[in-house]
């Protein structure tokens, strides 16, 4: 066989390997939503700030997939952050040295006229923070801080994967 009938084949292979596996390019064509208006966003748990840490996060994953926030969007996003728990996984010397953040949340996108389009009612940070705590209180709780943030960046972007994926109609004009 000569080189070039080698090339043909190993190039088609590849193409029906890629092509079968599902895997398919995302154009603004495809999202169901250019721009979108980021609502209240309600945190009844003991925890304070998480709604303005997953409200950032919201906001820096939305612009990475190329949906602008604006006021005049024609969807909202409206949530509450209604679990969190820190738990001890893993002790030291009968101190807990390592612990887990858990957060869980329910969301609504709605349309200009306030219709639910789509709601997700119990959607969690799909990753488990975990993080070591150190000899100092200062060091935990500055440790605890930064894994809060990674808890609602990962629950951000969950989300909009959710609402960016699932999603069928255009936006409206």
């Amino acid at each position: 066989m000569t080189t070039l009938k080698m090339r043909y084949i190993l190039l088609s292979a590849a193409l029906l390997i890629i092509w079968g596996c599902g895997y398919t390019l995302v154009t603004k064509a495809d999202r169901p939503f250019t721009s979108i208006r980021l609502g209240k966003i309600i945190n009844t748990t003991s925890t304070p700030k998480l709604q303005d840490m997953l409200y950032e996060a919201l906001a820096a994953e939305f612009l990475k997939r190329g949906v602008t926030i604006s006021d005049n969007a024609p969807y909202t996003l409206e949530g509450r952050i209604y679990y969190y728990q820190l738990f001890a996984v893993a002790a030291k010397n009968t101190y807990a040295s390592e612990y887990e953040v858990a957060v869980n949340g329910m969301f609504k996108l709605k349309d200009k006229n306030d219709n639910v389009t789509k709601e997700i009612k119990d959607i969690s940070s799909p990753f488990i923070q975990s993080f070591e705590s150190q000899e100092y209180v200062n060091s935990i709780i500055a440790s605890k801080e930064r894994q809060n943030e990674a808890a609602m960046q990962s629950l951000a972007a969950y989300l909009v994967y959710e609402l960016m994926f699932s999603l069928k109609e255009p936006s409206p004009k």
